[in-house]
């Protein structure tokens, strides 16, 4: 929950674009986990649930890795 989950549209659209040419596709959430425990329950919920987890670094890439296109 608050403040590790965020659903806000600009949270959304700033995860969702990187230095590429293509056109932003953002996430439905953003998680912020605090603890490697948590991004093994988040893994697993998104693995159950048949959710992609896309992840986030930087934003620098130039491939559109980080858009959310499904």
């Amino acid at each position: 929950g608050a403040p590790n989950v965020s659903t806000a549209t600009a949270v959304r659209e700033q995860h969702g674009h990187d230095e590429s040419m293509h056109p932003c596709a953002p996430p439905d959430a953003v998680v912020w986990p605090q603890a490697v425990g948590q991004v093994q329950e988040l893994a697993a919920l998104c693995h159950r649930s048949r959710v992609p987890m896309v992840p986030f670094g930087t934003g620098t890439g130039l491939e559109g890795g980080v858009n959310a296109v499904q």
